[in-house]
């Protein structure tokens, strides 16, 4: 990620929960909650929060079902990675650095966006802190797959939260080997986000959690120049 620095985009966006939002923080609460939610200490309070690393990976599930279904075939400048990508991390990760450049020119428009194992992302994403929410709990009953009926005396608690969400992502418009990248967050991904994207996040997705929207609020955008001395233009 030594590439010169074009433009640094800083989108300013919202998740609104459509239905109930559980992403678990994998700790023991107590109090009769079997599954808790993700919670920082702020001022003395636990707030939800929405991991970045949550919306970072399925923003990147999302667009590449639709790259998998051909709905950037249109669009020139979308590359396509050929062949599995573990196989090619594993390999990438073993170059030396002199050697990574000739390997990065065979990475799809969505690896070099969204960064892979060896080589950052130019797209940072904060986690989501509420601006206005409600926690509470619901039960449900653990169902036995082979019977296909509910499972006696299996019950368990779910804590979830409703409400909004503000969060920032910041892009990185780099020059030269990323062109494609800066293109398709241009055309698609701003212009997806700013019309607002519906998308499922968290667990529970079965049982009807998890169903969101994001969207982008208000844009800004810096030059190089205009980033050394901190000063942005409203953007799109």
């Amino acid at each position: 990620m030594h590439e010169a620095l074009k433009n640094r985009y800083v989108l300013e966006c919202t998740i609104e929960t459509i239905s109930p939002l559980h992403i678990g923080s994998e700790k023991v609460l107590g109090f009769g909650i079997d599954d808790p939610i993700v919670k920082v200490r702020r001022k003395g309070k636990d707030l939800p929060v929405i991991p970045g690393s949550s919306i970072k990976g399925v923003l990147r599930a999302h667009f590449s079902r639709l790259a998998n279904s051909g709905a950037f075939n249109k669009f020139g400048f979308f590359k396509v990675l050929q062949g599995n990508l573990s196989d090619f991390e594993k390999e990438f990760t073993k170059k030396k650095e002199n050697e990574k450049m000739e390997k990065f020119k065979e990475l799809g428009t969505l690896e070099r966006l969204f960064g892979i194992s060896g080589l950052a992302s130019p797209l940072k994403i904060t986690d989501a802190e509420p601006l206005d929410y409600e926690v509470s709990t619901r039960t449900h009953v653990k169902m036995d797959p082979e019977k296909d009926k509910a499972e006696s005396g299996k019950l368990f608690s779910v804590e979830y939260v409703e409400g909004k969400f503000k969060f920032k992502m910041v892009f990185d418009e780099l020059k030269s080997d990323y062109n494609d990248v800066n293109e398709f967050f241009n055309e698609v991904f701003y212009k997806s986000l700013k019309n607002g994207l519906e998308i499922h996040l968290g667990g529970m997705k079965s049982r009807g959690y998890g169903l969101c929207l994001i969207k982008v609020d208000k844009a800004w955008r810096y030059t190089a120049e205009g980033l050394a001395i901190g000063k942005a233009e409203e953007w799109g």
